[in-house]
C-alpha cells in the first residue's frame, strides 16, 4: 500500500474512540497477518465513504466499516459460502448478522481468535471464481 493510503488509514482511525482504534487495528493486523493474497486500501464501500477494504488482485474480499452504534466485519468470502456463515453464527451468538457481514460492539462479541480462524479458513478458499465475476461485470 502506498504511503498516502496508509496515511488516509491512519488518520481516520485517529478520529476514533480508544476502544474502536483497539478493533481496528487487532483486526487489520489479524487479516494481514493470516490472508497473504490481499493488500489493503482506505475506499468507500456501499454508502459508507469510510471503508477499510482488503482486496485480492483489486477484488473486495473483507473489509471494516463503522456505523454509530457498532463495527461491522464484511466478508465477500462468507456470502459465497454459507457453510462459513453458518460456522461463524455458532462462535459469535452475540454478534449480528446480515447478508455478508457480521456487526458488532466488542471484542467479546467478536473475539480475535474467531476472527483469524475465519481469515485463515477463507484464505483456503479459491477466491478466483468471485474475481473473475467481478471483472466480466467491468
Amino acid at each position: 500500500m502506498d504511503d498516502k493510503k496508509l496515511m488516509e488509514i491512519d488518520q481516520y482511525i485517529g478520529t476514533l474512540s480508544d476502544s474502536e482504534q483497539q478493533i481496528i487495528g487487532q483486526f487489520r493486523k489479524t487479516i494481514a497477518e493470516n490472508d497473504s493474497a490481499v493488500s489493503e486500501s482506505f475506499e468507500k464501500f456501499m454508502s459508507n465513504p469510510n471503508a477499510i477494504s482488503f482486496n485480492e488482485q483489486g477484488v473486495f474480499k473483507y473489509g471494516l466499516t463503522l456505523a454509530k452504534n457498532y463495527i461491522s466485519f464484511h466478508s465477500l468470502v462468507m456470502y459465497a459460502n454459507p457453510q462459513l456463515m453458518a460456522e461463524l453464527k455458532l462462535k459469535l451468538p452475540k454478534a449480528k448478522f446480515q447478508k455478508g457481514c457480521i456487526n458488532f460492539k466488542t471484542l467479546d462479541e467478536f473475539p480475535i481468535s474467531v476472527l483469524t480462524e475465519h481469515i485463515q479458513n477463507s484464505s483456503k478458499i479459491d477466491f478466483r471464481p468471485m474475481i473473475n465475476r467481478y471483472l466480466k461485470k467491468k
